[in-house]
């Protein structure tokens, strides 16, 4: 080998060993793996008018809105009667910072990258004031014009690959109002109130760790998960059911053996599912054209933790998926209450939960690991009864109902027919001796 070779692939590694992270960092920011990624749901990750943070910076398709973002800047200086300069400064000396946050090289150079956390964050600080600060926003802002904008920003903004939240946290301190409606978490959670699976933001609002949230898509997992949190941590303490568990039948299943579910509200969270006496109790759960989109980025979020974390979404999202094999276990809880419909398919549901429940890892303590033990124990004890198990082999299905009424008016009418005969015979046998 000549000398410039050797040069040249010595190059080459320092250049890669130059840019290997300690392993002491610990990044919060990931590129969604292909495997938990789904044929023709690329969508579910991917921004669709907004690129926020260097993983689709640059996408042709997400140009359109970069003139928002020089737009809201510049009303936001206009306003505070400066230059960019100073916002600039700040970003540069949080650049190391924010650039150990992603899981994978940025492949953006110092200039651009500071460029990119100035426009981004400032937009987004921007837009949640004027959603909720409306005196903020200049006369006929198209981005407030109709709510499909916003219902695509609140998609784009929330995804997992965007942009750390100490970045957003630094440009709305350096911005705030006289208001004491101007607070970061209050503005974000009001932006997605009702938006994020039937959770209430008014519930833990005040006891959000703002220190743990390392994104907006992670203060949205803290606002679905804090509640469930607080219930479920001593219902496995002292047992060995977190790690001893089967999966549970679906909700058919259960409820030919006479398992019974029924909607509870009031609870903390859609997560918090309960069984006893034989009966599950499960809050209701609306099911939107966003809603996969929702569950997916949760998921994805939680498949990046380590082991000795919880991952509550992965858990409902697996407890859903045993109960729901068919259509017709949709149809069962959407007749209980507990699935609100808004797709208007019982297949489409079925379908999202199967993909959902797939290549996912759950709490290394699983979450319902008591509730699956219960419920499984409940089951085999009812399906030993004779009663179940008539009713389960006899009266399943409206064709095994009606084979056993037919053998039942064949039995009948052989009965009959024999009893005729037999008084036929006792009646000629009678008039017999008469004559004789």
């Amino acid at each position: 080998m000549s000398e410039e070779s050797t040069k040249e692939i010595t190059l080459e590694i320092n250049e890669v060993l130059g840019h290997l992270r300690s392993p002491e960092s610990k990044p919060s920011i990931f590129k969604v793996d292909d495997h938990l990624r789904t044929a023709g749901r690329d969508n579910d990750y991917d921004p669709e008018v907004l690129a926020i943070g260097p993983f689709h910076h640059g996408k042709s398709r997400l140009q359109s809105m970069n003139h928002y973002k020089f737009w809201y800047l510049k009303q936001l200086l206009s306003r505070r009667n400066e230059t960019v300069e100073r916002y600039v400064i700040a970003m540069a000396g949080m650049e190391e910072r924010a650039r150990r946050c992603y899981a994978e090289p940025v492949d953006l150079d110092g200039h651009n990258f500071i460029k990119m956390m100035v426009l981004d964050g400032c937009f987004l600080i921007e837009l949640l004031r004027y959603h909720s600060l409306k005196d903020l926003r200049v006369a006929n802002d198209p981005i407030f014009k109709n709510e499909r904008n916003l219902s695509q920003l609140r998609h784009d903004i929330m995804l997992l690959e965007n942009q750390p939240f100490f970045v957003l946290n630094q440009l709305f301190n350096m911005t705030k109002i006289e208001d004491s409606r101007d607070d970061i978490i209050g503005l974000t959670l009001c932006f997605i109130d009702g938006m994020f699976l039937n959770t209430s933001v008014s519930k833990v609002y005040q006891k959000l760790p703002t220190q743990n949230i390392d994104h907006l898509c992670s203060l949205i997992h803290e606002i679905c998960c804090l509640p469930f949190a607080g219930t479920i941590l001593h219902k496995n303490v002292g047992s060995n059911a977190c790690q001893n568990w089967e999966s549970i039948h679906s909700i058919s299943r259960l409820q030919e053996v006479g398992i019974r579910s029924i909607k509870v509200e009031g609870t903390s969270g859609f997560m918090d599912i309960t069984f006893e006496n034989g009966v599950l109790r499960i809050p209701p759960l609306n099911i939107f054209d966003e809603t996969e989109s929702q569950f997916r980025n949760l998921i994805a979020y939680e498949q990046y933790m380590t082991d000795c974390e919880a991952r509550y979404v992965s858990d409902y999202t697996f407890f859903m998926n045993c109960l729901i094999n068919t259509p017709k276990d949709v149809r069962l809880l959407r007749n209980y209450g507990i699935i609100g419909n808004w797709l208007g398919d019982d297949k489409e549901i079925c379908e999202m939960f199967n993909r959902l429940g797939k290549n996912i890892l759950t709490s290394t303590k699983f979450s319902y690991s008591h509730i699956f033990n219960a419920v499984n124990w409940e089951f085999q004890r009812r399906s030993n009864s004779w009663v179940i198990k008539l009713r389960r082999n006899y009266f399943g299905s409206p064709w095994s109902i009606i084979s056993l009424l037919a053998a039942v008016a064949l039995l009948i009418l052989t009965l009959l027919q024999t009893l005729y005969t037999i008084l036929s015979y006792y009646n000629h046998m009678g008039k017999a001796q008469q004559f004789s």
